[in-house]
């Protein structure tokens, strides 16, 4: 069968894979070189923000557990903007109030986690074996919310 376009591939261009999860559920995609998998995904819970604390920002951290198997190039794990359409600041909502945060690649929240363009970064992984990536959140201090549940769903994207 020659490259179906899909919701993975919609010009249905040879070579280009996609592994997405949205948020729990998992959709895997394969070829005879390589496969990937998630094998385990936790959202960030940022728990208490509070507006009155001026002076801390409310920090988190996710995961993400990639398997791949066979021969087959850098994989690499990109996140998108969520509600916001911009990587920076990414923002949550309740009703009709937004937070602003963002999700980072590194401990000290300095590398924006995305997909390349902008000021945000992919991360890349080269291993055939499993995979366990830490996704850091941060929710700046300062912020005006109002009492609420605030929510984003970021799209996970693997490449390979």
């Amino acid at each position: 069968m020659k490259n179906p376009k899909s919701l993975f591939n919609p010009l249905g261009l040879p070579g280009i894979k996609k592994l997405v999860s949205f948020v729990l559920v998992t959709v895997s995609a394969s070829s005879a070189l390589a496969d990937c998998s998630f094998t385990g995904v936790s959202g960030i819970n940022f728990g208490s923000y509070s507006p009155l604390d001026i002076a801390a920002n409310t920090n988190g951290v996710g995961t993400l557990s990639i398997s791949c198997h066979g021969d087959g190039p850098t994989r690499v794990v990109s996140l998108s903007t969520g509600q916001s359409n911009n990587f920076s600041p990414r923002f949550m909502v309740s009703g009709m109030s937004i937070i602003y945060y963002n999700l980072y690649s590194n401990p000290a929240r300095t590398q924006i986690w995305g997909d390349g363009t902008g000021s945000s970064g992919s991360v890349s992984i080269s291993s055939s074996q499993l995979t366990i990536l830490n996704i850091f959140g941060m929710i700046p201090a300062n912020q005006d919310a109002s009492a609420g549940i605030y929510t984003d769903n970021i799209i996970v994207t693997v490449e390979f």
